[in-house]
């Protein structure tokens, strides 16, 4: 046994560090071609609406690009503001589905990351959406 081998090396700390932030209970589909480019400059990812949350009339809040997409919900890019914690539905080709905002990050005076989980618990309403998006990446 090597007098270090209790240590743990600083590399392994870091990246316990980073998972236990990320607190993620589902694995997210990247929709980035390369993840070191910087996220204000990114043109990947596709387009979708943001609409307001109404049960009469929803109108539209802006767009967003979805960066990365899985069961337990979506990162998206947009310069619309929007709060923790608010609701919006996400619009891709008419087929819609309810988020909540959980994480805003401003990437620069004009675009914001925002973290969404999905409302609906339904796995083939989830599917589906994943399924609408994967296309359009083709």
């Amino acid at each position: 046994m090597n007098q270090f081998d209790e240590f743990i090396s600083t590399d392994k700390s870091k990246k316990t560090k980073k998972a236990s932030q990320d607190n993620r209970q589902h694995i997210r589909l990247s929709l980035r071609k390369s993840a070191d480019e910087n996220l204000a400059l990114a043109c990947d990812g596709v387009t979708v609406n943001l609409l307001d949350k109404n049960w009469l009339q929803s109108h539209r809040l802006g767009i967003a690009n979805i960066k990365d997409i899985g069961f337990g919900g979506v990162g998206l890019i947009t310069a619309t503001s929007l709060d923790k914690g608010q609701e919006v539905y996400i619009d891709i080709d008419g087929y819609r589905m309810l988020v909540k905002i959980c994480r805003t990050k401003t990437i620069n005076s004009k675009l914001n990351f925002l973290g969404a989980r999905w409302i609906s618990t339904d796995e083939e309403k989830i599917i589906s959406m994943i399924n609408k998006v994967q296309p359009a990446l083709i």
